[in-house]
């Protein structure tokens, strides 16, 4: 019984955890009491410091009535100070600060440095010491999440209140570093699809040149959109298979085709083997052996992460934590290059305001792993179906606009075949949107859907929609032909 006391008194003092940080606000009067004085310093620790960095009783209102003071374009006077305020300042207490500090102290920045650490210790206490202590208290928190809520605690001490401000000598040393490895060829990362990274070399204008700059580059963001069963899980895994060649590690979240039909897709693209005999099991032991021999090949290279969300039963999932999830196994995978077909599957909250901010967040997270993230999406279907050109449109994207300000480069998979009556051989691709090159572009290549195989890429005059070609319109109307015997009469 008293065993049990005891366990419940330390359960109580582990619920009833509080942080009070103390905080010297000496910091703060000087810096305030130096913003009074002098004009120059006032104006530098009001773009360096909001108000609410100040935590000492009456400071945020005298820094708020002195950002006010200056934006009139007025010096200080303590009159004219409290009257900005409302009333709400002690005229008696800016007295008190310049006569114990009426000129401007040499050692200022020791003040201001004290500040901002202060500002980093209780924005800490108040926020990811708060989150470590609540999940390291709930006995339902994952290893995976207390791994990531660590980091996040870790993180908040590193660099203080302005650890997001850049020092221009490594800006400039990160610009010069991007241009000489561009000189050393490295200008374009490759999809590696031929015809797609570069225009042929009989085109007429840009023979051999690059058409995709920089493509698969280290944080940036391709988008590959289409309808379903047009292609696009197809040409992803095509590209990826190209990456592999070239020996650089991808994350695949196969979250709409499953992990091992994926991989045999990659592994059969590879071999050049039938996918339809695959399925229907008409295989020879020697291809089932050399197929299992490529797939682990490949594996090498390619490491697939199943969904890893809402997988927990009674424990509700956030975008955030998601997120947190595809960060961690990111950076702990070392991939260069992270595909989630789809990956709106990993949002648990799904309104306009929500996605987009998920957006943003991945976006920053390929910046943050330096990853080149490639994410699988829908078309909406009834855009499409309202339209008599059905191919892929950036305004066909489903959901939140921020998918194309996200994106770096957008490409619409595209099999005519899907809606007209034309021999199923030919993909189209669709270069919507090249934040760093021309748009938009269509390219065709060759297409065998049995094998999985896209080949032979060659520029082809990108029809925008609503503005079908004369062979379309042909198309079209025979496509309306009354069938006879299952086929049409041409």
């Amino acid at each position: 019984m008293r065993r049990r006391s005891e366990a419940s008194r330390a359960s109580v003092r582990a619920r009833d955890v509080t942080l009070r940080l103390p905080h010297d606000v000496v910091n703060e009067q000087v810096i305030i009491a130096a913003m009074l004085v002098d004009t120059a310093t006032c104006d530098s620790m009001l773009r360096k410091f909001a108000p609410d960095f100040y935590y000492g009783k009456g400071h945020a209102e005298i820094v708020t009535a002195l950002g006010e003071l200056r934006r009139r374009g007025l010096t200080y006077d303590p009159a004219t100070l409290v009257q900005l305020s409302g009333g709400r300042i002690d005229a008696a207490y800016l007295d008190q600060l310049t006569t114990a500090r009426p000129a401007l102290p040499p050692n200022l920045h020791h003040h201001v440095d004290a500040l901002a650490w202060d500002r980093t210790r209780i924005e800490a206490a108040t926020g990811p010491v708060e989150d470590f202590l609540e999940a390291l208290r709930d006995p339902t928190t994952t290893p995976e999440q207390m791994r990531t809520v660590a980091k996040r605690l870790g993180g908040s001490f590193e660099g203080g209140s302005l650890k997001y401000l850049r020092d221009p000598d490594d800006v400039v040393r990160e610009m010069m570093g991007t241009i000489d490895k561009r000189r050393a060829g490295a200008a374009c990362y490759p999809y590696g699809l031929p015809g797609l990274d570069r225009y042929e070399t009989d085109h007429a204008t840009k023979p051999g040149q690059a058409r995709l700059t920089p493509g698969m580059a280290p944080g940036q963001v391709t988008v590959i959109t289409g309808l379903s069963g047009g292609g696009k899980t197809t040409a992803t895994a095509a590209i990826i298979l190209e990456q592999a060649r070239a020996r650089r590690r991808t994350l695949y979240g196969a979250w709409e085709q499953g992990a091992a039909l994926t991989l045999e897709l990659i592994a059969l693209q590879s071999l050049g083997l039938s996918r339809a005999a695959f399925i229907d099991g008409a295989i020879t032991s020697d291809e089932r052996d050399a197929v299992e021999e490529e797939a682990r090949l490949l594996s090498q290279w390619i490491r697939f992460v199943e969904i890893p969300f809402g997988r927990e039963r009674g424990k509700r999932q956030f975008n955030d934590q998601n997120l947190d999830l595809i960060h961690n196994y990111i950076a702990d995978t070392g991939a260069d290059v992270f595909v989630a077909d789809l990956w709106r599957r990993a949002l648990r909250q799904m309104d306009p305001d929500e996605e987009e901010q998920a957006l943003y967040r991945q976006q920053a997270i390929a910046v943050e792993t330096k990853c080149h993230v490639m994410l699988v999406h829908q078309q909406r279907l009834k855009d499409v179906e309202q339209r008599e050109d059905k191919q892929p449109t950036r305004e066909g994207l489903k959901g939140s606009g921020a998918w194309i300000e996200v994106a770096d480069t957008i490409i619409g998979v595209h099999r005519p075949a899907l809606f007209k009556a034309v021999p199923d051989d030919k993909l189209l691709m669709l270069i919507l949107k090249q934040r760093h090159g021309m748009w938009p572009l269509a390219i065709e290549f060759d297409w065998n859907p049995e094998y999985g195989s896209i080949r032979n890429g060659h520029s082809v005059d990108y029809q925008h929609p609503g503005q079908a070609s004369d062979v379309d319109s042909f198309l079209a109307e025979t496509s309306k032909a009354p069938r006879v015997g299952g086929k049409r009469r041409r």
